[in-house]
């Protein structure tokens, strides 16, 4: 009976003991921290996470609450009792990400406040620590990466999904990932002349019997839609050039 009552008590102890971030790390950081893939259309690399990433979720509740009592008293009433309407991100958060799965029983009132006073906290410091003031001009963006996005990235670059299985993690995206197709033809070409000539007669015409990828990539992903009309020559060449440097 006494070794029961010293081994809850430890237990208790023991759990008491957990300081916020090793609850963050038990509970949020799986879906709020930990990357799945990254989303490279728009010229930029984002990071894609299961559910809106932790440090703008904090930001945005910080803004939307008074002190930090008022940010406890959300975060201890949205994980134990998880509802679309109390959502931060609204209706679209929902569809991209689901509903946040229910954590109630899994903490005692204590570690969610010790949680709760983590996460305003410490990422108050941290967000303050990474703030700079920029005195340099904005980006510029080549126009021809503005081709690019606009008529390859959705499909080429954009990541739909993640691939699990074997052990391995690997992005999903609607047609092969640009920079194998840059790499594949590069070395079926000679020359970048004859990189641009098949950019440009394969976009405007494309066909099963051109694919560099055979049958295979047609059954997995279809046939590639023309995009006639929709460049011109000039914008043809100029997005040929563009993709035989980028991939360089």
């Amino acid at each position: 009976m006494n070794k029961i009552v010293l081994l809850t008590t430890l237990t208790v102890a023991m759990l008491s003991a957990q300081t916020g971030e090793k609850l963050f790390n038990t509970y949020c950081a799986h879906c709020h921290t930990t990357v799945l893939g990254v989303n490279e259309s728009g010229g930029e690399i984002t990071k894609i996470y299961a559910a809106p990433y932790a440090k703008d979720v904090i930001k945005k509740l910080k803004s939307e609450t008074a002190n930090e009592a008022e940010f406890t008293a959300f975060i201890k009433n949205y994980i134990t009792d998880p509802d679309k309407r109390k959502s931060l991100y609204g209706k679209k958060a929902i569809k991209n990400f689901g509903l946040m799965p229910s954590l109630k029983g899994t903490m005692n009132d204590d570690e969610i406040a010790k949680l709760s006073h983590y996460l305003y906290t410490t990422y108050a410091s941290e967000n303050t620590k990474q703030i700079k003031t920029s005195t340099k001009a904005p980006k510029h963006i080549d126009p021809r990466e503005k081709l690019f996005t606009k008529n390859c990235a959705k499909c080429h670059a954009t990541v739909i999904g993640i691939d699990e299985s074997n052990g391995d993690t690997k992005n999903i995206y609607a047609a092969p990932y640009a920079k194998d197709v840059i790499k594949k033809l590069k070395s079926e070409t000679a020359n970048k002349a004859e990189f641009v000539t098949f950019i440009k007669d394969y976009i405007n015409n494309p066909d099963k019997r051109k694919s560099l990828y055979g049958k295979r990539a047609i059954k997995d992903f279809g046939l590639m839609p023309s995009l006639k009309g929709a460049l011109t020559d000039e914008e043809t060449i100029d997005l040929a050039n563009y993709l035989y440097e980028k991939y360089n």
